[in-house]
């Protein structure tokens, strides 16, 4: 995230001024990082994913002065009121587990801090495109512990019967779209409830709805990128190349996957063990390939990051800061934290990522085709673009989009209505939010 300076001017993005400035190391806030052996530093830490709490127990067991109290929380949308609820009533945790969107909110709302002068000493130990993604206007505001490289995968038997092999670009997906249609499956699934497809693929195509212009933010959901991305999606949906299975029945999804109905899908290396866990007939069947290039993305891979906030209130945020740069950077942690099994499938911020890629891929769904999918991942990981901001509205937003987004799907409008109205709508909401804000498609 770059270019948001804009952060830092109370006028333009409410309550945000001074939010940027660091603690001085010398104030009561960082001195409980002098904690002793007898008496440590107790840091509250709140998530969710799997293996965190056995993290926490490394930690602990290998720290005196500090001390980190796990909390499990419920995730998502949950877990993120609860900190805003918490905030509020001044008993906010130490450390919180969370995601990338929540960045510029939280800011705005002076719940975290900057973490830049706890975090840039270990910068050499994080992937580049990580720890940009971790910046606000240069200022770091979370310690990233995690992305998600995306990769194309299809079944190739079936790709096979119909003498195809992997599409390069965009347009030959559609393309291979309608070949498929006609020989009853469906190239990929989009669920009614959900325009995350449609979020990616403009990101991929190298959009960026939130910008900032000065002390403004420009939205602009009508950009070439994103139509040449709405193009897509319309084309797979007016042919009727694409299912539409809810993800609240996701044991249907998979099926429809493993029976070859819905032969390909764009997915994060951590899905691919969700795959395995509800699969019966199509292990070994699956091959992996690069993402499919869009003309205005090139190679672009998208990744949004998961991290561990620093609370503003906080009374040891340097002792914080630390300890989620260990919980993010240490061997036996990021191992911890990458294993499919007692872990979260996480796939590792750190500088050399390489090394847990093959266990982050599960064996069993590629078979003879395990190692190339191996390959493919590490290159899409060397991809991954930065240029995505997730502005302050961007919940709100996400929210009005799935509501239009359904009737995308029905085929009740089209893909460029729901944009255009989503570029009037969160112009708007903005502005009633007392942000300042401008049409940048105009």
């Amino acid at each position: 995230m770059t270019g948001v300076a804009a952060m830092a001017m109370a006028a333009s993005l409410a309550a945000c001024a001074g939010g940027t400035n660091a603690p001085a190391s010398n104030t009561t806030a960082d001195q409980g990082i002098e904690g002793t052996a007898e008496n440590p530093v107790t840091l509250n830490y709140w998530g969710w994913q799997k293996g965190t709490a056995d993290q926490v127990k490394l930690f602990n067991d290998s720290h005196k002065n500090v001390q980190i109290k796990y909390t499990e929380v419920k995730g998502g949308a949950d877990a993120l009121n609860g900190l805003r609820n918490a905030a509020s009533a001044g008993n906010a945790p130490d450390l919180q587990q969370g995601s990338q969107d929540w960045m510029v909110p939280l800011l705005a709302e002076k719940v975290i801090t900057d973490v830049t002068s706890w975090i840039t000493p270990s910068e050499k130990d994080f992937r580049e495109s990580a720890f940009k993604a971790s910046e606000v206007d240069g200022r770091n505001f979370v310690v990233p512990t995690a992305q998600a490289p995306q990769f194309f995968v299809y079944q190739a038997p079936v790709y096979d019967k119909l003498n195809l092999s992997a599409p390069k670009t965009m347009d030959e997906f559609v393309e291979q779209g309608a070949t498929l249609a006609g020989a009853g499956h469906k190239i990929t699934n989009m669920a009614g409830e959900d325009p995350s497809t449609l979020v990616n693929w403009a990101w991929q195509a190298g959009a960026s709805w939130y910008t900032v212009d000065g002390d403004a933010w420009k939205i602009n959901f009508l950009d070439d990128a994103t139509m040449e991305a709405a193009g897509v999606t319309q084309k797979l949906i007016d042919e009727g190349a694409i299912s539409t299975q809810t993800f609240a029945d996701y044991a249907a999804v998979q099926q429809m996957y493993d029976k070859g109905n819905t032969a390909t899908r764009h997915i994060w290396t951590w899905s691919t063990n969700g795959m395995v866990n509800n699969f019966k007939e199509s292990f070994g069947n699956w091959k992996a390939a690069p993402i499919p290039e869009f003309s205005t993305g090139g190679k672009a891979n998208v990744s949004p990051i998961g991290g561990i906030f620093v609370t503003e209130q906080s009374k040891s945020k340097k002792a914080a800061a630390e300890a989620a740069v260990w919980l993010a950077t240490n061997k036996e942690s990021v191992t911890l934290a990458a294993d499919p099994i007692k872990g979260s499938s996480s796939f590792p911020v750190v500088a050399d990522s390489d090394p847990f890629v093959a266990q982050l891929l599960p064996e069993k769904l590629f078979g003879a085709n395990h190692a190339e999918a191996v390959k493919v991942a590490k290159e899409a990981s060397k991809n991954i673009v930065t240029n995505w901001t997730y502005g302050p509205n961007y919940t709100a937003m996400y929210t009005e989009m799935a509501d239009g987004w359904a009737k995308v799907i029905t085929k009740q409008q089209k893909v460029t209505d729901l944009l255009e109205h989503m570029q009037e709508w969160t112009v708007n909401d903005l502005k009633k939010k007392g942000i300042n804000a401008v049409d940048g498609s105009k």
